[in-house]
């Protein structure tokens, strides 16, 4: 691969237990995702899920709470959360030595199971108008969502909250 933004590494460390809550990279970067220590389960879904994933509008978060999503009685709540059932995924543990590519625009929530740390790299898409989407995603939605969030918090969150619900329900 080319276009590796080498000068920027990010480096990841948890505790056991750590959460990563389901998102996505804002900027659409893709992502080369090094296991160094300690291992992390990953649930991962392709960016065409996020209605079913319950995208928060004018952001890269889900309104639903994925953690410990795979004991017994932990979440998600399917029964807040209908579409959640319907989303096509992967369900994986990274251990130390393992890579993970994802592709610009997927959805991840991560937890260590083990204290560890990792190293991710970014590439840039070679189109020129997802790195113009990434952005917008940077500087213009998460301004508008700021703004927003400052001048009219209940008003806005409503808004946001009613759009989620009525785009999820579409798919149930």
């Amino acid at each position: 691969m080319k276009g590796f933004i080498k000068k920027y590494p990010m480096l990841f460390t948890g505790g056991a237990g750590s959460i990563t809550h389901m998102h996505y990279d804002i900027d659409l970067s893709h992502i080369m995702h090094t296991q160094f220590g300690g291992r992390k389960r990953v649930l991962m879904f392709p960016h065409g899920e996020q209605k079913k994933l319950y995208r928060k509008p004018y952001e890269v978060l889900s309104l639903a709470d994925f953690s410990h999503y795979y004991e017994q009685n932990g979440t998600p709540d399917y029964e807040k959360f209908p579409a959640l059932k319907l989303a096509e995924g992967f369900d994986f543990i990274l251990e130390p030595g393992d890579t993970l590519f994802m592709p610009a625009g997927y959805w991840h929530h991560m937890e260590y199971l083990d204290s560890g740390f990792a190293m991710s790299l970014r590439v840039l898409d070679p189109n020129p108008f997802k790195v113009a989407h990434g952005v917008w995603n940077l500087l213009g939605m998460r301004y508008v969502d700021n703004i927003m969030k400052r001048t009219a918090p209940k008003v806005w969150y409503n808004y946001k909250k009613d759009k989620i619900l009525k785009a999820a329900s579409r798919h149930v």
